[in-house]
């Protein structure tokens, strides 16, 4: 009689377990291409994202500009407070905000693959000392960088066509009001 006790209350929690564990490897397996996808579009190697520690330094290469910092993961209690940082910085390079980055905290897989397999969302690389939108301008998202180009470029006089120097407010030639 204990025998068959054992089959009746194991049987369900192997099944449970063999379900469990299958959910895990089919989320693990999509969150790895979801980062071979993220790496490529950072121009990365898509294939790190399959070596174990080698994905981190990548990632974090990415987010914090050296891939070095992935060891601050080995302090204890400061490790919670590095991932947040740099799921915040991975929206950012993204050219995401702060929801987006709450997405990828709390959400992680389902954001990552957003991120990866939408064609809109683009990596717009950090650059250290300048602000999101300075970082988004010179991607090409605003026309700062063309206007700058206009701006620098040479000037003519609408009347007779001769250059005329940046401070001047007449033609030298004509006279024409610039």
């Amino acid at each position: 009689m204990p025998s068959s006790y054992y089959y009746e209350t194991t049987i369900p929690i192997f099944g449970f377990l063999r379900a469990f564990y299958g959910y895990g490897l089919v989320l693990s397996i999509i969150t790895v291409a979801a980062l071979w996808i993220l790496f490529q579009k950072a121009g990365e190697e898509g294939w790190a994202a399959v070596i174990p520690f080698y994905n981190l330094y990548i990632l974090y290469k990415i987010t914090w500009g050296n891939g070095w910092n992935f060891l601050l993961l080995l302090i204890p209690i400061a490790n919670i407070v590095i991932q947040i940082i740099t799921m915040v910085k991975l929206a950012r390079v993204f050219g995401k905000g702060g929801g987006w980055a709450c997405g990828l905290i709390f959400l992680y897989p389902i954001f990552l693959c957003i991120m990866a397999f939408d064609k809109s969302i683009v990596y717009v690389g950090d650059y250290p000392g300048e602000g999101f939108y300075a970082r988004a301008e010179q991607q090409g998202y605003a026309n700062s960088t063309w206007q700058q180009t206009a701006q620098d470029a040479p000037k003519f006089c609408s009347k007779c066509g001769n250059p005329v120097n940046k401070g001047d407010k007449f033609c030298l030639n004509c006279g024409h009001p610039l």
